[in-house]
Formats: C-alpha cells, sequence, structure tokens
C-alpha cells in the first residue's frame, strides 16, 4: 500500500545502475543493485542497527549519502566516498529510546545539511546540522513545529530553503525560511499560508526556471481542500482539491515541463496536470497503468532520463521497479486531446463541454475496467467452489448408489416364495404344471410335481397380501437399521 512511512528510495547513477536502499527489520539499513536482467541482488547491510527513520540522496558525483536513527535514537550520517562505507554520529541520545525525528539531508558542494525534530518540554524544534570538509558544526534549531511535515530544498542556485508548518497563537502557518550563505542561521520566516483549521501534507517541485511549486492540505469548516502555491508568488493560489473526505496521501511531481499533482485513495491513483507552470488544469483522471502502487523517493543521474523533481513518487516493484507518470501513454494522450480541442476552440462553442465529457468517459472506462476485473476474479473464485461442491455431490451420490445396491443383493438372497397353480400348463407333448413365483411362471416336469405332492404344502408357507405387508413392513425396518449403521 502506498505510505510515505515506508518509503522505499531508488537511487540511479550515471552509468544507468539502479540501487535500492530500504530498511529489513530483521537487519537494519540496507542497499541493493538492479542487474540488466532487472533482477535485484542480495541486500547489502549498511547498517544493523538502524530504525525505520532514515533518508539517502544521490550527488551529482554518484556517491550516495544517507541518515538514519539508530536503536539507542542516535542520529548517524554515512557516504559511500572512498570506496567503502563510512559512519559517523551526528546527534547522540540522552536516553536510550527512540521516537520520530523525520531526519532527512541534502548536500550542496562540499557541505552536507542534515535536518531532524527533537523533543523538548513536550514540544517539537526543527533542527539542522552540517558537515563540511569533515567537520561537524553545532545543532541549529530553527522553530517550533506542529506536524512532522516540513521540506528542506536546494534551488538551481545552490541556496537553502525550509518550508514547515507552526502554530502561532492558535493559528496554524506554512512558513518559509533561506539559510544564510554562511550557514550560521536562517532568515526571518516569511508566512505563506495561516488559517484557523488543520494544515498536513506538504510536497514541492522545482522547474528547470527556478519556480518552487509547493501544496498541502487544510482541514476547516469540516472541508479538505489542497492548495497549490507558486512559493515566490505567495498571493498567487489554487485550489486542487475540495471535498468532505481527505484526499489521501498526496504530492507534487514535475517531468519534462509538465506538473502533476496526485492523490491515493486505497490502491488508486488519481491525478490532475498542468503544462502552464499552475496557471491551468487538467480534470482529475484515474491513473490505471500502476497496480499496487507503494511509495518511491526516486532520483536519476541518467543522461537519457528526463529530469524528474518530487520528494516521492509512486510505483511498484514490477520486473525490478515501474514509477508513475514517466513517459506515460495514457498523459500524452490526454495532452494530444487537450492540444487538439484546443486548435479547433475558436470554431467549437461547445469545447469545454466536449473535452469534460471525454475525460469523464475515460475515467469511467478505467474504473469499470477495474471493476470488471474484480467481478472476473469472483467469478473464478466461485467456479472453484462449485467445482469442488460438485466433486463432492458425486461422490456422496457413489456412496448412497453403493448402499443401496448393496441393500438389494441382501433381498436377492432370501429364497423365493413359489405358488403352485392347479391347472398344469402342457407344451412340447410334455405335461410340465406351471409354477408361479411373484408374477413369474416356470415350467417343471411331471417328477417334480410328484416329489411336491409327495411333500404337499403347508397353509403356513402359502404368503397372503395381509402376510407381504407385514414380511414388507419387517424388511423396511431391517433397511432402516442396517442404513443406520452404515
Amino acid at each position: 500500500m502506498y505510505n510515505p512511512d515506508q518509503k522505499q528510495y531508488i537511487l540511479k547513477n550515471s552509468f544507468g545502475v539502479s540501487y535500492h536502499v530500504y530498511f529489513e527489520p530483521e537487519r537494519g539499513l540496507c542497499i541493493r543493485m538492479l542487474s540488466d536482467s532487472r533482477i535485484w541482488s542480495r541486500g547489502y547491510i549498511l547498517d544493523k542497527f538502524a530504525i525505520n527513520d532514515f533518508a539517502v540522496v544521490l550527488d551529482n558525483n554518484d556517491i550516495f549519502h544517507f541518515v538514519f536513527q539508530t536503536d539507542k535514537g542516535n542520529v548517524m550520517y554515512g557516504h559511500g566516498m572512498h570506496g567503502q562505507i563510512e559512519i559517523r554520529p551526528i546527534l547522540s541520545s540522552r536516553e536510550a529510546t527512540t521516537y520520530p525525528k523525520h531526519v532527512s539531508l541534502l548536500i550542496s558542494g562540499n557541505a552536507v545539511f542534515i535536518f531532524y525534530i527533537i523533543k523538548h518540554q513536550n514540544q517539537h524544534i526543527i533542527s539542522m546540522q552540517y558537515v563540511q570538509d569533515g567537520i561537524l558544526s553545532n545543532p541549529l534549531a530553527i522553530d517550533y513545529v506542529d506536524h512532522p511535515s516540513y521540506i528542506p530544498f536546494l534551488d538551481t542556485m545552490g541556496k537553502c530553503h525550509l518550508v514547515y508548518i507552526s502554530n502561532n497563537r492558535g493559528k496554524m502557518q506554512v512558513k518559509h525560511r533561506t539559510l544564510k550563505d554562511d550557514f550560521s542561521i536562517f532568515t526571518a520566516p516569511d508566512t505563506i499560508h495561516s488559517c484557523e483549521g488543520i494544515i498536513s501534507s506538504l510536497s514541492y517541485v522545482l522547474t528547470n526556471a527556478n519556480n518552487v511549486f509547493i501544496t498541502f492540505e487544510v482541514f476547516a469548516d469540516e472541508s479538505y481542500e489542497v492548495i497549490f502555491k507558486d512559493l515566490l508568488q505567495a498571493n498567487h493560489s489554487k485550489v486542487l482539491y475540495n471535498s468532505k473526505s481527505p484526499s489521501g496521501l498526496s504530492g507534487l511531481l514535475y517531468c519534462s515541463g509538465i506538473l502533476y499533482f496526485y492523490h491515493t485513495v486505497k490502491d488508486s491513483i488519481y491525478f490532475l496536470y498542468s503544462d502552464d507552470n499552475g496557471s491551468t488544469w487538467s480534470n482529475q483522471a484515474l491513473y490505471s497503468d500502476l497496480d499496487n502502487p507503494i511509495c518511491f523517493s526516486y532520483t536519476s543521474n541518467y543522461p537519457k532520463d528526463a529530469r524528474v523533481s518530487c520528494q516521492q513518487i509512486p510505483g511498484n516493484f514490477s520486473r525490478g521497479y515501474n514509477v508513475a507518470f514517466l513517459n506515460d501513454e495514457a498523459v500524452k494522450k490526454m495532452q494530444e486531446v487537450k492540444q487538439l480541442n484546443k486548435n479547433d476552440e475558436g470554431n467549437n462553442l461547445n469545447y469545454k463541454d466536449l473535452k469534460s465529457k471525454v475525460l469523464q468517459l475515460q475515467n469511467q472506462t478505467n474504473i469499470m475496467e477495474k471493476e470488471l476485473t474484480k467481478v472476473w476474479a469472483t467469478q473464478k473464485m466461485f467456479e472453484k467452489k462449485i467445482k469442488h461442491l460438485n466433486l463432492l455431490y458425486e461422490q456422496l451420490h457413489n456412496i448412497v448408489n453403493y448402499e443401496h445396491m448393496d441393500a438389494h443383493i441382501n433381498n436377492q438372497d432370501e429364497e423365493p416364495i413359489y405358488e403352485i397353480n392347479k391347472e398344469p400348463v402342457y407344451e412340447q407333448n410334455q405335461e410340465p404344471v406351471s409354477v408361479q413365483s411373484k408374477g413369474l411362471v416356470y415350467d417343471i416336469n411331471e417328477e417334480l410335481v410328484n416329489a411336491l405332492d409327495e411333500e404337499p404344502i403347508k397353509n403356513q408357507d402359502v404368503f397372503d397380501d395381509t402376510t407381504q405387508a407385514e414380511l414388507l413392513d419387517d424388511s423396511s425396518k431391517n433397511l432402516q437399521e442396517e442404513n443406520i449403521n452404515l
């Protein structure tokens, strides 16, 4: 399931080799490599004492850097320079206990900026330290925060920015600060947004033109809104989502000049896109080309890959790994439809209405395909159950037939009852007598008749209807007893 708290880091170097950095409960922080045949190697342990509170970045020289919290609550920094893994402590915990510190890091030239959130007197403080030329700075307390969602990033000039959420006299605020060039202190905060509701789910992207866009969710007056803003032009904003229910897990993504806003509901991804830096946005659509999405942090130095800016991106581990929105045919088709309608907009008064209907039909088609797949899977499950029940029915039917045949054989073992007709039947110059047993006639010769005459049949050996009925009752009782015994 898509969950930023279980983020998977995918790093692709300039040679096109992909690495996966992840946390494994029994082994700690691990890294593995993807082969040319799209098979992952066995994970190599970076630190067995790490917990699931870590971050990883890839610098321009294909060196990866990582920061993590240990099971004792300490913050550690490591890198892959000098052909080996080197780890050093950054912050020691006074108590050997852990809590989410939400660690992150940035690389700017020969400086590594490390951010984390610490507890102090029942409050949370966002802090920063940096390592430059192997020298570790003292901790710098920046501000109190009201939510663990914060964004440190570098602009195209290498300047460090920080966007975070704080509380000021009962109002929640989105604030923005910039680190001074000597790394000594952050500037005074600029308030980007202020409200009496609850603010969460910060996300940002950086474009090639050094534009910084952010989104965040606001819950107020029993309604949820996701607001889009240009960080450098705070007055310019748009509402990308408005509903009585939360947007789910959301984020921004920038790739090849296209802005994407997406949010996830269970295993479904919905998105909007803009090709004019957020001035106009498409209608919401269902992203149907990715099954069972999980949360990736994706970085690529490979020259053939399009430049991607995002904090996180939906993806999965199908055939190595896949990420959403990159070279996506569904998005390209939507863009072609949009461009075609733009060209005909002057001659078509119903352009917007038709465009909306086409997108709605596409969304409904995608949703129906998913629902039909679920129905097909359910049908296959019931067919399997019906097949199993038919097999049980056949076995039960065979058992019943066996019991019936066994009872019939037992009845045949009883001696047949004969009744001798008084008038003999003559055939082929002989004088046979007619013997009848329950409607069947048997011919026997005179010698047998004589033998029967010598031993006449007793009255009690001749059965009438009353006697047969009594025997039938007895046989029925015996048969029921046999069935019970069986």
